[in-house]
C-alpha cells in the first residue's frame, strides 16, 4: 500500500515537521494548540478516508484530558512532513 512505503521512507516520529501559513489563519480561530498537532503527526491513527494519493495523509488522535479529538491533513514531502491544515473535535 502507498501509505506503508512513505511512512518506511520518513519516519514521522523523528521527520522534521513544517506548518502551512493557512494553519496560522485558522489558528486562532479554532484555538488550535501546535503542540497537540505535532503529537497528533507523530503518534495519531491514518484516517484512510480522507488520504489521497501520492503524498497526502490524514492523522487522527483523541486526547482524553480535554476531550478533544484533533484531525491533521500532512504532505509528505522527500525529507520532511508539511501540515497543512487541522481542525479540533469535542468528544470522540
Amino acid at each position: 500500500m502507498w501509505i506503508g512505503e512513505l511512512n518506511k521512507k520518513l519516519n514521522r516520529n523523528k521527520t522534521k515537521i513544517t506548518f502551512s501559513p493557512h494553519l496560522f489563519d485558522r489558528q486562532e480561530y479554532w484555538n488550535i494548540n501546535i503542540e497537540k498537532i505535532e503529537e497528533t503527526v507523530r503518534t495519531g491513527k491514518i484516517f484512510e478516508k480522507k488520504c489521497e494519493i501520492p503524498n497526502k495523509i490524514c492523522f487522527k488522535r483523541y486526547f482524553g484530558k480535554e476531550n478533544t479529538t484533533y484531525t491533521v491533513i500532512a504532505i509528505y514531502h522527500n525529507n520532511f512532513i508539511e501540515v497543512k491544515t487541522a481542525w479540533p473535535k469535542k468528544g470522540r
